[in-house]
């Protein structure tokens, strides 16, 4: 894979995703707040979250048995676009790949938005979490445990920052370093060849003469 055609078509398809990531962001933020929503609803019994639309990227959290803390049980807050911007740079190392036919392209870009969208719907659950194990003061205390609030709250930091950036290049790695590693193979023979040759002319050149 010639690199500098790659990143010469990244530069270039990341255009056209940026203008489609911009088209379905309201729909996919309804989908991950509901997605997110009984995700952690499935760790309540019974339930008592809901998230509810504040704008086009924020939602409101709620829990209703926390009404009598505040008027209406408004917990927090969460931006919701902030999980999924990465997909515009997902699509377009996943498009600007050399040398490989468009229907492959798009249907490996198709396996990674899916594995991509539970990541954000788990990052999402952990954000939650980490809201009610430990920024919610007494209740917080009362409800969870040291290893709760450090299992949630470890879980959503590393989803945050390391993993939330570094998914879309391993999700690529899954699907096209094998095609880049002959090159990097190919690239280190090609330097190694006239550094070999400069030793050989100096072994040469220092070698006693009869």
């Amino acid at each position: 894979m010639p690199l500098l055609r790659f990143l010469r078509n990244t530069l270039l398809w990341a255009i056209p995703a940026t203008l489609l990531w911009l088209a379905i962001t309201p729909t996919y933020n309804r989908f991950l707040a509901r997605a997110a929503e009984n995700a952690v609803q499935l760790t309540e019994s019974p339930n008592h979250t809901t998230l509810k639309r504040y704008d086009q990227h924020n939602f409101l959290i709620y829990r209703d048995d926390l009404q009598g803390q505040t008027s209406t049980g408004h917990v927090s807050s969460v931006r919701v676009t902030s999980y999924h911007f990465m997909l515009i740079f997902t699509a377009a190392i996943f498009l600007g790949v050399p040398d490989t036919p468009l229907r492959r392209r798009l249907e490996s870009l198709g396996w990674a938005a899916l594995v991509s969208a539970f990541f954000h719907i788990g990052a999402l659950l952990f954000r939650i979490k980490f809201i009610y194990a430990t920024q919610l003061g007494s209740w917080s205390a009362e409800h969870y445990g040291a290893f709760g609030q450090n299992f949630w709250g470890l879980g959503r930091h590393l989803l945050d920052l390391p993993f939330r950036f570094a998914l879309p290049l391993l999700l690529w790695s899954c699907f096209y370093l094998d095609r880049l590693l002959p090159d990097l193979v190919r690239s280190e023979a090609t330097g190694a060849l006239p550094r070999t040759k400069r030793r050989l002319a100096k072994d040469s050149t220092n070698s006693p003469r009869d």
